[in-house]
């Protein structure tokens, strides 16, 4: 005698699943959601309709019957909500941003060297010669030869004297400056030789501007 196949529903997605009935009370795997349950006993099939009930639309086919149970319901999951967007890590990165430009910013202004700009009226575009500029005692000149070293010099003095260091520039540069207590020289003159590095020159007006020398003048020479 051939087993007789039934038709039951999932309860957990409502999936239309079927069965032999010697598989009854056995437990068994929705293809569709993957849920264990029971195989539940089939439903009764249902009388045969009255010639009313066929007149109202009501006639159903009692080889279609389903098993009758309640859905079993698997937690409390409610409607699922849209997917949102989430702007964290977009906000870190503004943050980030903000951060690295205010860092660059801020040492990019504390390299960035400010000089007077040339005047234009006749007494600052006449030419004078190294030697009066030397014998003029409003100036402290130092010069910086192709080896990079430092030396000092200003009228009060007879010879320029050699700073080998960037402490001894500006203990030299202070001299100087000391050496006329009634006038002393405002203006320093960094006369720098065209193979000299860049940060010599920088040191040079670093020590100027430390012992009050805010007046500062640049000259590039090829001579030894």
């Amino acid at each position: 005698m051939s087993e007789k196949l039934f038709r039951f529903r999932c309860p957990a997605c409502g999936d239309v699943l079927s069965a032999s009935t010697d598989m009854i009370g056995a437990e068994i795997k929705c293809a569709n959601c993957a849920t264990r349950l029971e195989v539940p006993a089939p439903a009764k099939p249902r009388s045969t309709p009255t010639d009313e009930e066929e007149s109202s639309g009501k006639t159903r086919r009692s080889d279609d019957a389903i098993a009758d149970e309640t859905p079993v319901k698997f937690g409390n999951r409610g409607p699922l909500e849209e997917d949102e967007m989430d702007l964290t890590p977009m906000v870190d990165v503004t943050f980030l941003l903000l951060i690295f430009f205010m860092v660059t910013a801020s040492f990019s202004l504390q390299k960035t060297l400010e000089t007077p700009a040339p005047r234009n009226d006749s007494a600052s575009a006449q030419s004078r010669t190294m030697d009066e500029l030397l014998d003029d005692p409003d100036y402290v000149v130092v010069r910086i030869d192709s080896y990079n070293t430092f030396f000092v010099t200003c009228a009060a003095w007879g010879d320029e004297r050699e700073a080998p260091s960037r402490q001894e520039l500006l203990v030299q540069i202070q001299e100087a400056r000391n050496s006329n207590p009634a006038s002393p020289p405002g203006t320093l003159l960094v006369n720098a030789h065209v193979n000299a590095l860049h940060e010599k020159v920088v040191a040079a007006l670093d020590a100027g501007n430390t012992v009050g020398m805010n007046q500062v003048k640049l000259l590039t020479t090829e001579e030894e």
